[in-house]
């Protein structure tokens, strides 16, 4: 690394600018480079590291490449990037196994960032990997596929990679079920959910909230009420979260005598699951309901949220509640609710009603 130090002298450059200078015509050089950043604590810099990738891989020095990326403490996206299309470029699959081991977390890990960043050219090379070094039967990374296609709206895909497992579980399940209901495909998922018990499997929290959600999106009141009875008869109702989510899938499907229900059943409650019941009343035409449960709420000193004064306001404009609509109106102005606009536009349209009755005079 003489030769490397003599020319930043000669020139006035850093070690980045050499290392970026050289052509690196030989593995060698590649090797002197890295051992000077290593000297220099550089091997953390993403950016040169991915010079050295770069430069090994183009060398077709696949095996070096992955020890340069080894000893590169929390490697990125990118040099994942680099180093996957390097090794399937140079079709060595061998050293791709080695350092994608099938106990690590990398291939889901990487496939969730790909999803997270939409970047579908890896996310679809890495799946390519993935056949062709044998993982094709991994629970896990195939359950990282299911989320990559999934969130890119490949859902074929990742139906096929879902069938495709050999022993599913609860994650694999859920991921699919996701997927479906993040692309509005809601009346899958009771299916879905139905295959999941038929295999023994017992569903975990996240699971029941995705598949109660599709419930109360294509409002199916009858599987939200068999899935109740599953949970209660699997003790599986004690979790605030999917309690709150049972609440809203009652709402949601008209049924507010179960919702109440389900309400009053719970050990803890929480201004989500206060609002659920809220609005729930208000938009099955119950104002008079509404008005009492946020009372009800006032009274165990629980802080309403946007969602809960919207359901409020619109029981105040239907009951004609100017005096109440106004209290309301007063804490809007003088809290951080001011700023959302499904809050604004309840709060217009209680003023409207409000002044169409001729209850707000010269006011409005």
């Amino acid at each position: 690394m003489e030769e490397e130090d003599e020319i930043a002298r000669e020139h006035g450059l850093g070690v980045e600018e050499v290392c970026l200078a050289s052509r690196f015509r030989s593995l060698h050089q590649v090797k002197q480079c890295h051992c000077h950043l290593l000297r220099l604590g550089l091997h953390h810099d993403t950016f040169l590291v991915n010079t050295l990738l770069r430069s090994s891989l183009n060398l077709r020095a696949t095996q070096y490449a992955t020890v340069v990326f080894a000893q590169t403490p929390h490697p990125n996206i990118f040099l994942y990037n680099t180093l996957i299309r390097g090794l399937i470029s140079n079709e060595d699959f061998h050293d791709a196994r080695s350092t994608f081991a099938p106990n690590n977390f990398t291939f889901p890990f990487v496939l969730k960032a790909c999803a997270r960043l939409k970047n579908t050219h890896l996310g679809l090379t890495l799946h390519s990997l993935v056949i062709k070094i044998g993982f094709k039967s991994d629970v896990f990374v195939n359950t990282g596929l299911i989320c990559f296609f999934s969130k890119n709206g490949f859902l074929s895909h990742a139906r096929q990679v879902f069938d495709e497992i050999p022993d599913k579980n609860v994650v694999s399940w859920t991921a699919i079920i996701c997927g479906y209901v993040e692309f509005g495909y809601c009346e899958e998922d009771v299916g879905l959910f139905r295959g999941l018990l038929e295999m023994g499997l017992r569903p975990d929290n996240f699971t029941l909230v995705r598949v109660l959600y599709a419930c109360s999106k294509v409002g199916d009141l009858a599987s939200g009420r068999w899935i109740d009875g599953y949970m209660r008869e699997s003790e599986l109702c004690g979790n605030l979260f999917v309690a709150t989510s049972l609440v809203d899938m009652y709402t949601k499907c008209g049924s507010m005598e179960e919702a109440r229900r389900v309400f009053d059943g719970m050990v803890e409650r929480d201004v989500v699951c206060w609002s659920a019941l809220i609005q729930g009343y208000a938009a099955n035409g119950m104002p008079k309901e509404a008005l009492e449960v946020f009372i009800e709420m006032q009274r165990e000193n629980v802080k309403p949220d946007c969602y809960a004064m919207v359901g409020f306001l619109s029981a105040c404009a239907r009951l004609g509640e100017l005096e109440l609509g106004n209290w309301a109106r007063d804490l809007v102005d003088g809290d951080e609710f001011l700023c959302n606009p499904v809050l604004g536009t309840a709060l217009i349209d209680f003023l409207c009603e409000m002044w169409k009755c001729g209850a707000c005079g010269g006011g409005f």
